[in-house]
């Protein structure tokens, strides 16, 4: 069957997770396109319900309802929907410790906190801090990470969050243009957990002091500062690169 009106439960479900209020109160978020989808479900398969348009490809998700075309785009956030979206609910997340991680302080934008989510799985650095961020399930955020936003542990922090991971043989950098030149850096310990702040304002005061380090990539003198996902992706794979040659 075909499901065509706005009344539908599964619809109004759907359009309500567009609003923050509601993926807080159910602890559900949502997923939309093929690939995106069909990523998450393979390491993540906690589905409660996905949608599609197509009657044929309904026997390929666990309880798929199929809409119509125009009730997808209806429910869609996006403006080209692919004609697949799942409702899953939010992962439970604790820190592992276990390796380098990023402390993202006031990240607003949805674009660059969902590329720093990705490129922090990329990367390896699974436990991601978030300090005064955006929604890390809206869905342009979980748009912009593709199936990372399962892939990383999301832990909601505090203020007091890098002293802790200093206590526990962290060494905390902040990405500061006026900071140390992270090519030439050397990290004092093998783990090392990196602090982005946001894209007006840079790392909050509370925060810079609790770092060991500053540092920064060095630019032009024509560029003024560089986007706050592109430092911290270059500032993760140099580290990485730097416990490379550490290890050879």
């Amino acid at each position: 069957m075909v499901i065509t009106s706005k009344e539908n439960k599964t619809a109004k479900l759907i359009s309500g997770l567009k609003a923050k209020k509601h993926r807080d109160e159910t602890g559900l978020f949502v997923v939309e396109g093929i690939r995106a989808v069909n990523d998450v479900l393979a390491y993540s398969p906690e589905l409660t319900v996905a949608l599609v348009t197509d009657e044929k490809h309904a026997s390929e998700y666990e309880n798929a309802t199929v809409f119509s075309e125009n009730l997808m785009r209806n429910v869609s956030e996006t403006e080209n929907s692919q004609g697949v979206i799942a409702v899953l609910r939010k992962p439970a997340s604790t820190a592992s410790n276990s390796g380098n991680a990023l402390f993202l302080d006031g990240i607003r934008d949805p674009g660059n906190l969902g590329t720093l989510i990705r490129t922090a799985c990329a990367a390896g650095f699974k436990d991601i801090y978030l300090y005064r961020c955006a929604d890390e399930f809206s869905g342009k955020v979980v748009r912009s990470t593709m199936s990372a936003i399962v892939k990383v542990n999301l832990i909601h922090a505090d203020v007091s969050v890098p002293a802790q991971l200093k206590n526990i043989g962290y060494t905390v950098i902040g990405a500061d243009m006026h900071g140390e030149n992270i090519f030439t850096f050397a990290p004092e310990s093998e783990k090392v957990c990196i602090v982005v702040g946001g894209e007006a304002n840079g790392i909050s005061e509370e925060i810079r002091l609790q770092c060991d380090d500053t540092v920064s990539v060095p630019m032009s003198e024509d560029i003024e500062s560089l986007n706050a996902a592109i430092s911290g992706a270059i500032m993760m794979y140099e580290i990485n690169r730097k416990e490379y040659i550490s290890q050879k």
